[in-house]
C-alpha cells in the first residue's frame, strides 16, 4: 500500500487525520460521511451513523489502523494535553496498540466525561505524509475550496458552511426570508435562483446541508435533489423562528473528494 489509490476509504480517512494530527475520536462517523458521499448503500443517506452503529465499525477500524502504521503511514502517539490541541507523547506499539485500537472509546465521541479514557492522536509519518501530498497535489486533483475563484455570494456560503455557528436560513440566516407574496412556479425560481452558490459546491459533493426542526434536534441530511423543494417550504425553513440552531445550516463534507486534505 504505497499509495494513496491503494487504500480502502477507512484507510484514506484515518491517514488524512493523521495529517491533520488529530484525535481517533470520531472517526467511526467521519468514514460514515464519506461513505454515503461515495454513494455506498451500506450507510443511512440521511442521517449520522447511530453509536451502535459507530461501535460495528470498530474492528475494521482497528485493522487498517494495524495495517497503516506497519506500511508506515501513520503511528499512534499518547497526547500529552488537550483533545484540541495535542502535544506528541510517546508513540504506542505492540500489545498496547493492538488493545487500544481494539477499545471503542478510542474512536467514539463521548458524550459526557472523558476521564480515564484514552487520549490518543493520530500522526502522519513522514513518508506517510509524502505519499499523501503526492495524491493530494497531482495535477488532476480536485481545487480546494479555499483555493478557488469565488463570488461574493459562494464566499458567504463557504464561510458559512466552515462556521459552527453558521445558518443559511431562519433569524441568523445568511439567505433572506422567502418573499410572502411568492407561490408556485415563481416560488421555485426564486428559490432556485437563491441557492446557485449553494447547489454548486453541494453537486461537487464539497458542502453539505442539514436541516434542524428544533433547537438541540439530530440534524436531517438534505440530497442534492431535494434542496429546491425543502428550501421552498415556509415552515422547514423556520423563517419566522426566534430560536437559534433551527432551519437550514451547512458543513463543509468528508466526502472522498475532500478527503485529500
Amino acid at each position: 500500500m504505497e499509495s494513496w489509490d491503494e487504500l480502502t476509504v477507512t484507510e484514506q480517512v484515518l491517514v488524512r487525520r493523521a495529517v491533520a494530527g488529530t484525535t481517533p475520536r470520531g472517526s467511526a462517523q467521519h468514514i460514515t460521511a464519506v461513505l454515503r458521499w461515495a454513494g455506498s448503500p451500506e450507510v443511512p443517506r440521511r442521517r449520522n451513523a447511530s453509536p451502535a452503529e459507530q461501535r460495528e465499525r470498530v474492528p475494521e477500524l482497528a485493522a487498517a489502523t494495524l495495517r497503516l502504521v506497519a506500511d508506515g503511514w501513520l503511528t499512534v502517539c499518547r497526547a500529552l494535553s488537550t483533545p484540541f490541541v495535542q502535544d506528541d507523547g510517546p508513540v504506542v506499539t505492540g500489545p498496547e496498540l493492538e488493545r487500544l485500537v481494539a477499545d471503542p472509546a478510542t474512536w467514539l465521541m463521548p458524550s459526557g466525561s472523558t476521564s480515564g479514557m484514552p487520549a490518543l492522536s493520530l500522526r502522519a509519518t513522514a513518508e506517510g505524509s509524502r505519499r499523501w501530498e503526492a495524491r493530494a497535489y497531482a495535477p488532476d486533483a480536485q481545487v480546494a475550496m479555499d483555493r478557488m475563484d469565488l463570488t461574493e455570494d459562494e464566499e458567504r456560503v463557504r464561510v458559512c458552511a466552515l462556521e459552527a455557528s453558521g445558518w443559511l436560513t431562519g433569524p441568523f440566516g445568511i439567505l433572506a426570508d422567502l418573499p410572502s407574496e411568492l407561490e408556485g412556479e415563481e416560488l421555485r425560481a426564486y428559490v432556485t435562483a437563491d441557492l446557485a452558490p449553494l447547489v454548486r459546491f453541494v453537486r461537487e459533493g464539497a458542502i453539505e446541508v442539514l436541516h434542524v426542526a428544533e433547537p438541540g434536534a439530530e440534524a436531517t441530511i438534505i440530497p442534492p435533489e431535494d434542496l429546491v423543494d425543502a428550501f421552498g417550504d415556509r415552515e422547514l425553513r423556520c423563517d419566522d423562528r426566534d430560536d437559534w440552531g433551527v432551519g437550514f445550516t451547512c458543513i463543509l463534507t468528508q466526502s472522498r473528494a475532500n478527503a485529500f486534505r
